[in-house]
């Protein structure tokens, strides 16, 4: 348990390390699209004005080709800003913005006067109204505001990038302690294991000591093979919650049941003594047992089998899965809802388990399971994948009107 507390510890600092360089690398894509947009506005601006001085001097139309264009990208421009800098914008930016729009409007009425003037025969006119300065006034504003924007959006963006790197920091003195932790436990582990050696050298009895040191090496070997499987799972778990995920209370919410799934089927695998064997009806209560209420919904049946003990884990991972999303959207989500389950074993060499979990009573499948819990996708599903991968089975699912069905199929012995 201990070890199991230290990896969600472990799962947790990862996630919240994850998060934040990924909010920062969404907010380096956001500053990039922000800034070029306004770097193509203010270019707009002195396009159009850029066309509208060759006109007022050659009077040849040709020259209007860049002003026509930026009479209708510039407004275009400042409205595709708005939007990209979104609801989240300060004060202060809406504010920018919506003066840029007016900037630019006003800007762009200027220009059209001017170039109206020439094609009148008012050059003199037009001339008096350029050296006026207002539109000269109009891009100068149009530049600040330019540059208040790219102030304000540089800032968020140091500002994300320095809550990512506090993050980094406060996270690897953590991750520091949670490995010395991991390594406490290893000495600890060594030291009982010698502790035992020791008491098993100083037994008179030659065949008796020939007896537990066989036994000794025996159990070395299945405690090795069960840690590394143990490690295998909790890593795995740790590494899909983290994708996709933004709130890490709900992805250590998810780690810690299923990691208390793993604590329940290897509680059960316990006190065997010699035995290599667990009663799959055994592993089925201590999983089920939470699910269960005093109408007793979840019914089960089947004959007598004794699972190897490296199939206890992935067994209760996948019978935890399937019972949470019973509750979730399933048949245990409604009062008046039930599960059986029932399982046969053939008689043949690899003597197949095939276990039917059945629901009645519930809503409607395809209305109550959203497709990130359908079987093949979301965490939920690969994690069932995986445990059956393990079993060296496999698994079907089907989703009439009445109810949920499951087929799962494995051999008890198997390499």
């Amino acid at each position: 348990m201990g070890l199991i507390t230290i990896m969600i510890g472990l799962g947790a600092a990862l996630t919240q390390a994850i998060q934040a360089e990924q909010r920062a690398r969404a907010q380096v894509e956001s500053t990039n699209n922000i800034l070029g947009l306004l770097r193509r506005s203010l270019r707009a601006g002195i396009d159009a004005e850029t066309g509208q001085r060759g006109f007022l001097l050659t009077e040849d139309e040709s020259y209007l080709a860049p002003f026509t264009r930026a009479e209708q990208d510039w407004p275009n421009l400042v409205a595709e800003l708005g939007r990209a800098i979104g609801p989240s914008a300060t004060p202060a930016q809406k504010e920018n913005v919506a003066r840029m729009a007016v900037v630019a409007d006003a800007k762009i009425s200027e220009l059209r006067r001017t170039i109206a003037m020439v094609r009148a025969g008012q050059s003199d006119a037009a001339a008096t109204l350029v050296s006026s300065n207002l539109g000269q006034d109009l891009m100068q504003e149009f530049r600040a505001l330019v540059r208040n924007l790219e102030d304000e959006e540089e800032a968020i963006l140091r500002d994300a990038l320095s809550n990512a790197a506090r993050i980094e920091r406060r996270t690897l003195p953590i991750l520091g302690f949670l490995g010395l932790a991991i390594l406490a436990l290893v000495l600890v582990g060594f030291r009982l294991e010698r502790r035992l050696a020791f008491a098993e050298f100083q037994a008179r009895d030659t065949e008796a000591l020939r007896r537990m040191q066989a036994r000794s090496d025996l159990l070395a070997k299945e405690l090795n093979h069960r840690v590394k499987n143990l490690f295998a799972v909790i890593l795995s778990i740790i590494s899909l919650s983290g994708r996709g995920k933004k709130d890490v209370r709900t992805t250590v919410a998810d780690i810690r049941a299923r990691v208390h799934a793993l604590s329940l089927a290897h509680t059960v695998s316990q006190g065997n003594g010699d035995d290599a064997i667990v009663a799959l009806a055994d592993v089925l209560q201590a999983t089920l047992g939470p699910y269960q209420d005093e109408a007793c919904r979840i019914d089960m049946e089947g004959p007598s089998v004794d699972l190897p003990v490296k199939s206890v884990t992935p067994f209760g991972l996948v019978i935890h899965e399937l019972a949470t999303n019973a509750v979730k959207y399933g048949a245990l989500s409604r009062p008046e809802g039930t599960v059986t389950l029932r399982w046969i074993v053939s008689t043949d060499a690899d003597r197949m388990v095939t276990l039917d979990w059945t629901e009645r009573g519930g809503p409607t499948p395809h209305a109550a399971a959203p497709e990130d819990v359908q079987i093949a996708d979301g965490f939920g599903g690969l994690m069932m994948q995986t445990a059956t991968q393990q079993l060296g089975g496999r698994m079907s699912r089907d989703l009439p009107p009445e109810g949920a069905e499951i087929r799962l199929a494995f051999p008890l012995y198997r390499d």
